[in-house]
């Protein structure tokens, strides 16, 4: 997926992601910049970041990854004069995150896969029936309003014509509709998830 670096609202303000040395975001407007916010150099390294809007122009997702398979965003507020963070989600093993704004902008949804595989029976873990699975990643659900974090994580067990070679690009989240129905595109189709969503999410693709 492309990464965005710049987002233009629709009163043609920009907001950009400068982090060539330093990370910053700015707010430019009529070509002057009016908000720069200084984002602290993560400990755990920086590889890269971008930059999703919110359908309402309330929220700017920045997200950004260490390089490391490790993946984290930080949430703003916009207004008129700047950009408030409202939340921060620290390093999450994983790579290759796709967001997701609900509709109605109570939730932000990020599909976090374990690694971009690809994923082989001899890596299989065995659960306490001695059946093979594996954990392929995880859901985060963050609820805007009071700022909780739930986390669910995707099993998968694989059929006995697993194809490991299949599992080489991630997962992601194509689309959420009427904002409780996630469409999740997995290697080996679309699967559909309906909100709030168990702890643990098991396919058993065939």
């Amino acid at each position: 997926m492309e990464k965005e670096k710049c987002v233009v609202l629709s009163d043609k303000r920009e907001i950009l992601l400068n982090d060539d040395d330093s990370i910053s975001l700015s707010m430019i407007s009529n070509g002057k910049t009016i908000h720069t916010f200084p984002v602290p150099y993560p400990l755990a390294g920086y590889g890269g970041g971008s930059l999703l809007l919110s359908l309402s122009e309330q929220y700017l997702l920045f997200s950004y990854y260490s390089g490391q398979s490790e993946e984290a965003y930080r949430l703003f507020k916009i207004s008129n004069c700047g950009l408030e963070c409202v939340y921060e989600s620290g390093y999450h093993c994983g790579e290759c995150a796709s967001y997701i704004f609900s509709g109605n902008e109570e939730f932000l949804i990020q599909v976090l896969p374990r690694s971009m595989g690809p994923w082989y029976m001899d890596d299989a873990e065995t659960n306490k029936d001695g059946v093979a699975f594996f954990e392929f990643g995880e859901i985060n659900i963050l609820n805007m309003g009071n700022k909780i974090l739930s986390k669910h994580l995707i099993y998968v067990y694989p059929s006995n014509d697993w194809n490991g070679d299949m599992t080489e690009e991630p997962f992601y989240i194509s689309e959420i509709v009427d904002d409780h129905i996630l469409h999740i595109i997995m290697p080996w189709g679309e699967e559909e998830l309906v909100l709030p969503l168990n702890d643990i999410i098991a396919f058993k693709p065939v």
